[in-house]
């Protein structure tokens, strides 16, 4: 019993996406135009200061602009936007207690009538427990749902105390709160976006618990018709194959499924009178089968399968999705008889040939893309390329090098991508000063650099990876960070202890908010346990 209880809540939480709380307050962080047109051109101007700060993230000026606001204007129309910004601005320097006793209450206290009131009410409670006070902040989601029923904040609120609840593993509040975002809530332009995503995320979790009359009735919240019947055959695969892989819910799995198929197959198009109707048919029958793939039942999607063809005729299409789902439970011997059906003999063989290669019998691969590069000479290149990429799979380097040699004789118009895929494969096959000289060709730096630097650490040239890793620092500067992180990592291999300090350091200092500089700053201090007050930290 606990077990269940315990799938059920990691399925809810996991279905259960909550809308996100930065984006509520961005859309409680903008005063309409319409009041923006009331104000007085001095006012704007003033404003437009403040927030210009406050958008740039200098929070300490803004505060200041927001209250010489507040000192000149107090009566403007903006005053209690002026006011709820203020204590935003004390959010994000961490003076939370400030904002909430002078900041967001002041907003309610003084301008009740104003839309910022329903604002700053769900902006304290969001305060309060990003200061831990989680109690308080339920109280406070509450009150603001009670207070201001229409206004959006209840709607984020609700949201708010979801996610109190993932956090407390509060199962029923968690389906409850949900419930009433997705029936009981008008969606006006604010908030529908907020519910519709509640909507659907409330039938995954119906899904994944069989119930598929609950979850039809969440999605019907957010869709009609046509877009209904795609919306149900998008979301409940994978539950079905969540269910039918575990024993003791596999018949559930099943009932699942036959009531999905059953309400698919209640929508098919029968008109096939012109070619966009009968291809708008068949990319039905496509998803029932897909669906029906997921119950794992064979018979019934080979049957489905033979169906199709009766229906619609032996096209190279449905050919070779049936061939592919034989590929895929490993009856290759049987995928290959239906692709030498195609009417299109260059794609079958290119299907045989990857079956081939799916069977891991590369020697009869390598016949169908010789076969293919004589019958198809106009893409003769690309099989050739097959070929030399099917040798390497197998670890027949050799093979594929010479495969590339050629290329790069034959193909001038793709010698880039056969000097990468030649680089590549002397690398693997460790070949390193071949595969140096080949990177060197290529152009696609610094990617080619990153390689060469490799191969020369491989083959203890440390002195020339940091040649490299220096044109690379210099020459490109998106991996500058990253480049000056591997100096300092190719230092320690020289066993220069004093330089590779310092080319840590120098990271943290100059690329302070780079992933690699948090690397560099973790390094110095587990390594050599040195303490960087000059950055390696990346931003929150």
């Amino acid at each position: 019993m606990i077990k269940q209880k315990v799938t059920g809540w990691i399925i809810l939480t996991a279905m259960l996406v909550l809308p996100s709380s930065l984006q509520a307050q961005k859309n409680l962080e903008i005063m309409s135009l319409e009041r923006w047109a009331k104000l007085r051109e001095v006012e704007r101007y003033q404003l437009n200061i403040a927030e210009k700060y406050y958008k740039e993230g200098k929070y300490k000026v803004a505060l200041t602009e927001y209250e010489k606001y507040l000192a000149l204007y107090e009566r403007s129309e903006a005053a209690p936007y002026s006011q709820l910004k203020w204590s935003l601005c004390l959010n994000q320097l961490r003076r939370q207690n400030t904002a909430i006793k002078e900041g967001f209450q002041s907003v309610i206290d003084y301008w009740p009538d104003a839309p910022e009131a329903a604002k700053a009410s769900y902006l304290m409670s969001r305060t309060y427990v990003t200061i831990g006070r989680i109690p308080t902040a339920k109280k406070a989601y509450q009150r603001t749902i009670t207070d201001y029923p229409k206004d959006p904040a209840a709607v984020y609120s609700l949201n708010g105390l979801a996610e109190i609840a993932i956090a407390e593993k509060d199962e029923k509040s968690l389906l409850k709160i949900r419930k009433r975002l997705v029936f009981d809530i008008p969606r006006n332009k604010t908030v529908a976006g907020t519910c519709a995503a509640a909507a659907t995320s409330l039938a995954r979790y119906y899904f994944a618990k069989g119930m598929f009359d609950d979850a039809l009735k969440c999605l019907a919240t957010n869709y009609k018709d046509k877009q209904l019947t795609y919306y149900v055959y998008y979301y409940v695969r994978s539950p079905i194959s969540t269910l039918v892989g575990k024993e003791e819910t596999q018949a559930l799995g099943h009932k699942l499924a036959d009531r999905s198929l059953a309400y698919l197959k209640a929508d098919f198009i029968t008109d096939y009178s012109t070619d966009e109707l009968k291809k708008a048919a068949m990319t039905e029958w496509y998803r029932m089968i897909e669906v029906e793939t997921n119950t794992r039942r064979d018979d019934k999607v080979l049957a489905a399968y033979n169906m199709m063809l009766k229906v619609f005729g032996s096209s190279d299409d449905v050919l070779g999705r049936l061939g592919d789902y034989h590929a895929g439970q490993l009856r290759y011997e049987q995928a290959r008889a239906i692709y030498r059906k195609f009417k299109d003999q260059v794609q079958g063989l290119s299907r045989i040939a990857a079956s081939y290669r799916g069977e891991k019998k590369p020697a009869e691969a390598i016949k169908i893309y010789q076969q293919l590069a004589g019958q198809d000479r106009e893409n003769a290149a690309s099989w050739k390329g097959q070929q030399a990429a099917t040798y390497r799979e197998s670890s027949q380097y050799p093979e594929a090098i010479k495969v590339y040699r050629e290329l790069l004789q034959t193909d001038a118009a793709n010698v880039q991508t056969w000097l990468w895929a030649l680089a590549t494969t002397q690398e693997d096959a460790g070949l390193l000063k071949e595969a140096i000289g080949a990177y060197r060709q290529c152009d696609n730096f610094p990617n080619n650099y990153r390689e060469m630097a490799d191969c020369h650490l491989r083959l203890k040239q440390y002195n020339e990876a940091l040649v490299l890793y220096n044109q690379i620092r210099q020459g490109h500067e998106a991996s500058a960070p990253w480049a000056q992180l591997q100096i300092g990592y190719t230092y320690e291999k020289l066993k220069a202890t004093e330089p590779a300090i310092k080319a840590f350091q120098l990271c943290c200092k100059k690329y302070p908010t780079a992933s690699s500089a948090s690397k560099a700053h973790a390094h110095l201090q587990n390594k050599y346990k040195i303490s960087v007050t000059l950055g390696g930290a990346t931003k929150e």
